[in-house]
């Protein structure tokens, strides 16, 4: 098997949750010291756009939240099928098959990055929609829309490439079925997200900081404490054999993790920073990323 974990050495847990409590600390303090979470956008900054007017945005908003609740209510937690979910036993380390039904399936990163960008679009195009008709802008919207971008940006990004190249990959490699992978909810969750948010970038005028850069690691420690006591207590299985933090490996795939949260946040930021100096090179270059990011059918080799 590629997945999967060897537990026969000393479990690493007290050194993995010390690393990720650690970092957890690091981050929020990073976050307090740059004013951060702090941050106030203008309103302007976040309805305006260049290429488009408003009303165009805001509709884009609405229903890019629209796609991604849908998604969650009717084809995950109230589908009459069930999703097939190959994870990680916690007792023996082994893949496991089984069926998950209703809110389990929401346990996923994905499904938590899905959420989050279910969150920022309804937020934004409220914001936008309430612009429209010149009303009241409640002020703490202005605070939490610019972070749920940027954490939604990261997650996103990494959410895309890792179902690709490692989920996938891995999958591929062992033989395992692969057309749960590719169903209409898992296309939301793996592939349109990541589109939708490149297309904000595109068209919208959120300012992206370079200091959103620890919101990805943010979020990946608090599901990391989610992971765990779900797998302890509830689910006895673990969605991702990396995220286990027993294995001698698991301080350096934690580590790593949070490392790639931050590289692609930089990545989606290096692409706003070109957009913002030219769009006829940035546009092509944000299009090309997503395309080596996404994929819509099954490898064949």
């Amino acid at each position: 098997m590629v997945r999967g974990n060897t537990l026969t050495e000393s479990p690493k847990t007290k050194v993995t949750f010390t690393i990720v409590t650690a970092v957890f600390i690091l981050l929020l303090w990073i976050g307090f010291a740059t004013d951060l979470f702090l941050h106030k956008a203008s309103t302007d900054s976040i309805v305006k756009s260049d290429q488009i007017p408003d009303l165009i945005l805001g509709l884009f908003r609405i229903g890019a939240a629209y796609l991604a609740f849908h998604a969650i209510v009717f084809w995950m937690v109230i589908s009459p099928r069930p999703g097939i979910m190959y994870s990680i036993n916690y007792h023996t380390g082994n893949v496991d098959q089984h069926e998950v039904e209703g809110l389990e399936r929401l346990v996923t990163f994905s499904s938590w990055q899905l959420i989050l960008c279910g969150i920022f679009f309804f937020l934004a195009g409220l914001v936008s929609w309430l612009t429209i008709f010149e009303m009241d802008i409640p002020s703490f919207l202005n605070r939490i829309i610019p972070l749920l971008y940027f954490m939604a940006l990261s997650a996103s990004s990494l959410t895309a490439i890792v179902v690709r190249y490692v989920i996938i990959a891995a999958d591929f490699k062992s033989r395992n079925p692969l057309g749960h992978l590719f169903l209409k909810h898992e296309q939301v969750m793996h592939n349109w997200t990541l589109i939708l948010l490149s297309v904000e970038l595109v068209l919208g005028s959120i300012e992206v900081l370079p200091e959103g850069v620890i919101l990805g690691g943010f979020l990946g420690g608090i599901y990391f404490y989610f992971a765990y006591v779900w797998a302890r207590f509830f689910g006895q299985y673990f969605v991702y054999d990396f995220i286990d933090p027993r294995p001698k490996s698991a301080p350096f795939a934690i580590v790593g993790l949070v490392l790639a949260f931050g590289v692609f946040f930089m990545t989606m930021y290096a692409l706003y920073l070109v957009l913002q100096w030219n769009q006829w090179v940035g546009i092509p270059l944000v299009a090309l990323f997503v395309q080596r990011s996404v994929l819509f059918n099954p490898p064949t080799n």
